[in-house]
């Protein structure tokens, strides 16, 4: 019976499984901040360094299409240096360029681009220049690590000859601004560029590029080893995280970094989010279990009152309730489940006794199969062998026996409970060697021509058994071993002895088919399984428990494709009489 509880009660049984999942969600945010803001800044040094590169890539072809342009050819070819002033108007380069120098065939320069340059600053054209065909731009290093110097050919108006070259030295503090515009826009982000000599070639805080950067001096020694990755850092600002890798072109290794109290913010601010709304839904689901829990109870205490007798086994009891009773649904679910159990109860008392026949007949079936199977084989070859007076003989012997047997089983349809219980003779002593002998000559005999029957027999073998069951037994190994032969020729071995504590014991081997060891050891004496495609599956379990029932044993040692054999071990007339 459903009791109501105080609305505290329920409040807290609703409110602290919400509230342990709003702090789960809380604490796992707090430790993913780092996880998250490493990912967010290796985005942006990726960024920023395709920005580098586009920007340099810009810068180089800038320059290369300056060479190739006729004017600059036709002032390198006159050797004017009047006219070298010009080149300020053909192309503006001074936003990226610090210098551009206009060098003749004789390696002299004819123009400065920066007003303030002299020629002992201007640096001199690649050497590999003068040598090269096409338009090729030659870059290297410049005389300090935020410059790089370019050097392009000038060709003739035809193309054939080297008339000049073109030398610009880039900015890369420009070319890092311009960069770095993208993530600047964030108060929080902060990029350096160091050399490897570990000076600050740029810094997006102007402030912090003369002197040493407090707090980075790990990231800085790592960078400067061309070493990549992601570390957290404390300087005087805050704290950061920084994503740093190199730029082997420029002899570089950059770091961007975001402060990590933008995020620790956020996700703060999402936890007590969480644990609030926790608070709200726990409040609300209380005040709903409440207010449905009341409703509920007086109709529960009927359902749990009729509910008890059921059990005790009123099956014919029903759960009566109003309409507008929220228990109406369960009360009728449980009348229809008892309904269904009343008629389930009366099936299997009919399946009971419906399969009680069915056992009897299998069993029936099963031993009828037997002596029929006996009987053609005797009456299969009375055609071929009737001139014989030995088989004569043992023919009739055979259809005695075969006939003795079907009377056995009518009388056994006039017993059905005894037949089915299972019921055994008291054991006696008998001697096996005459009942193998007897079984094989039924049985194997009249196959001779198809397979080949070796037996090792002592002169005499007792056991204490049943001798019909026991050589009912014996026939159906002796029948399961011919049937397992049936597509090919042979061999059926019969032996039997004494085991090393005296035991009786025989066995029966066959070179059949064989079986597999996972229906040996799950399936092979459980009753209907078998291997043949008519067969019924009640020979190995009827021989089982004749055996079991005797005292003894039998096990199954069987290949697949080579053959089965089955030990049977009784027990012996002395052992039994001193127990």
């Amino acid at each position: 019976m459903i009791r109501p509880k105080p609305f505290l009660t329920y409040f807290v049984l609703c409110a602290i499984p919400v509230l342990l999942l709003a702090g789960l969600n809380y604490w796992n945010g707090l430790r993913t901040v780092d996880s998250t803001m490493g990912a967010v800044v290796q985005h942006d040094l990726n960024s920023f360094n395709v920005a580098v590169d586009e920007v340099i890539r810009e810068q180089e072809s800038a320059i290369l299409r300056l060479a190739m342009t006729p004017d600059v050819q036709q002032i390198v070819g006159d050797k004017n240096e009047a006219d070298a002033s010009r080149l300020n108007s053909l192309v503006d380069l001074s936003r990226y360029f610090t210098s551009l120098t206009l060098f003749d065939s004789n390696r002299q320069p004819l123009s400065f681009r920066i007003a303030n340059s002299r020629p002992a600053n201007v640096p001199q054209p690649d050497q590999r220049v003068w040598g090269l065909q096409g338009n090729v731009l030659l870059d290297k290093p410049g005389s300090s690590s935020s410059t790089l110097e370019y050097t392009a050919p000038i060709h003739n108006e035809n193309g054939t000859s080297n008339v000049g070259a073109l030398v610009g030295v880039l900015d890369l503090d420009s070319v890092f601004s311009i960069a770095a515009r993208g993530l600047e826009s964030s108060r929080k982000s902060v990029i350096v560029v160091l050399d490897r000599a570990g000076k600050v070639v740029y810094h997006s805080d102007r402030t912090q590029k003369a002197g040493p950067i407090p707090g980075f001096e790990s990231i800085a020694n790592a960078m400067t080893t061309n070493q990549s990755g992601v570390d957290q850092f404390d300087s005087t600002s805050g704290s950061y995280i920084a994503a740093y890798s190199p730029l082997p072109r420029l002899n570089v290794a950059v770091a961007v970094a975001r402060d990590r109290a933008e995020f620790i913010s956020a996700a703060h601010r999402w936890g007590m989010a969480n644990v609030l709304l926790a608070l709200l839904i726990g409040f609300a689901a209380a005040f709903v279990i409440e207010r449905h829990v009341r409703r509920r109870s007086a109709g529960m205490e009927r359902v749990t009152e009729d509910l008890s007798a059921i059990a005790k086994g009123e099956l014919d009891r029903r759960i009566i309730l109003k309409s507008s009773d929220d228990a109406r649904v369960i009360a009728d679910n449980i009348n229809v489940v008892t309904e269904r159990l009343r008629a389930q109860i009366a099936r299997e008392e009919e399946s009971r006794q419906f399969d009680s026949f069915v056992r009897l007949s299998a069993m029936l079936t099963h031993d009828l199969k037997n002596a029929i199977e006996a009987l053609s084989l005797t009456v299969g070859n009375m055609e071929r062998h009737f001139d014989n007076p030995q088989f004569r003989t043992d023919a009739l012997k055979g259809l005695t026996g075969a006939t003795d047997k079907l009377k056995a089983l009518v009388a056994r349809l006039a017993r059905p409970v005894s037949s089915l219980s299972g019921e055994h003779k008291r054991p006696t002593k008998v001697d096996l060697v005459p009942i193998l002998q007897r079984v094989v000559a039924m049985t194997a005999e009249p196959l001779r021509s198809k397979h080949k029957i070796v037996m090792t027999l002592p002169p005499s073998l007792f056991a204490l058994v049943d001798a019909a069951r026991i050589e009912e037994v014996i026939e159906n190994l002796v029948l399961n071993a011919v049937e397992a032969m049936v597509d090919k020729g042979g061999t059926l071995t019969i032996e039997a002895g004494e085991t090393a504590t005296g035991a009786p014991m025989f066995t029966i081997s066959d070179t059949g088919r064989g079986m597999s060891r996972s229906f040996v050891d799950n399936r092979l004496f459980r009753p209907f399984s078998t291997t043949k495609k008519t067969g019924i599956g009640l020979g190995l379990y009827t021989c089982r428990e004749v055996i079991n029932a005797s005292g003894g044993s039998i096990t199954a040692d069987s290949v697949e494709g080579a053959g089965t054999t089955f030990r049977v071990v009784l027990p012996s007339v002395p052992h039994d009489r001193r127990n």
